[in-house]
This record gives structure tokens, sequence and C-alpha cells, in this order.
């Protein structure tokens, strides 16, 4: 699993690692942890490892871009003054049915810039059989690199920028399963890897 080896290899260079999940018990999401591996107890200890559950996460603020962002620059500026760097992994199932599509792709667009200066990785889990297609464009349309079967991708369908330039007008999408399969294939035939950030 990608995202796991992300955190292993965060952990392994001394990062802070925060696990968003959709499991209904952290502590199960942290026993997962530790079948794979990860000294979870030590690594706890030690402020390195934190798994939150999306709703708590998320959800506090009643989902507003501004004030989630807000929380997030508040974690990394407090996470940095200990760790070198932070890394994020958050599984996005959560949203199907707590977000319109409209408020998922501004908060994916606003993310971006909050993580642009800072020494923070992230991979946000989209899963093709649980979201609308109209979320999957949400996602493809805010994230620079895809990770798609397995490898990074530079991503040309990238507009984050455009659409907060234009902030409301592109929020929205109609796009079906067909065209978001005519999406993947794209990505699929993408031959230049992203430069490499480990």
């Amino acid at each position: 699993m990608v995202t796991l080896q992300f955190i292993k290899d965060g952990l392994s260079r001394g990062e802070r690692c925060v696990h968003i999940t959709t499991e209904p018990s952290v502590e199960e999401c942290y026993r997962d942890l530790d079948a794979a591996g990860i000294d979870v107890v030590s690594e706890r200890k030690a402020g390195s490892l934190e798994v939150f559950r999306a709703i708590d996460w998320y959800l506090e603020n009643e989902f507003q871009s501004i004030a989630m962002a807000r929380s997030f620059l508040q974690m990394i500026d407090r996470d940095q003054r200990v760790f070198s760097a932070i890394r994020l992994t958050a599984d996005m199932r959560w949203t199907s049915g707590n977000l319109s599509v409209e408020a998922l792709c501004h908060w994916e667009a606003t993310a971006n810039f909050v993580f642009e200066d800072e020494e923070v990785r992230v991979i946000c889990q989209y899963d093709i059989s649980n979201h609308s297609a109209a979320e999957i464009h949400a996602a493809l349309r805010t994230h620079p690199v895809v990770i798609y079967e397995g490898r990074p991708r530079e991503n040309p369908l990238y507009e984050a920028p455009a659409i907060l330039a234009n902030e409301p007008l592109l929020n929205g999408s109609d796009a079906d399963a067909a065209e978001i399969e005519a999406m993947l294939d794209g990505l699929r035939r993408t031959t230049s890897d992203p430069p490499v950030t480990e």
C-alpha cells in the first residue's frame, strides 16, 4: 500500500506522520499500523504518529475552508518546532455524503496553497469505486501529482489556481463515469514522473 510505505518512510526520517481515517475506531487503525510493522507505542510516545477520525478532524468547523486552513497552519507551525517535516495521509471516503462537490473542490484547491511553502507532504486517498464521478473530477482538478496504479504522475488536469482565481464559478462538475475513465486513461499514458521529493 502506497500510504503505508509513505508513513513508514516518514517515521524512519524522524518526521511527524498524521493519518486521517474513516474507520470508526482510531484504536483499530493503530492496531493495523502495528501489524504492518510500525512500533506504534514508541512512535505515539514520541509524538511522531497520530491518527484522527475524519469526522472529528474535518467537521469540527462545519468544514469551512478558511477555518480548516487556519487549523492546518496552526498544526504545521506547532509540529515543525519539533519535527523537520510533516506527512499527512487522509482517507477521503468520509466526503461522500458529507460534502457537496463544490465544497470539496474549494477545500482541495485551498489546501494546495496552505501546504505550498511548508515542509509538508500529503496523500489524499480517493476510492474510484466509492466516490462519484464528480468527486473524482474534483480530486483530479486539484492535485498537481496523482498516484495512479501505484505510480506518481504529473497531472495535466491540475487547475487549482484557476479554480480559486474564479471563485466560485469553477467549483462544480458534471463529469460522468465515461469522462472520468478518459481522464484516467490519459494519466495512465503519462510518461513523465514528477521530481522525487523524498
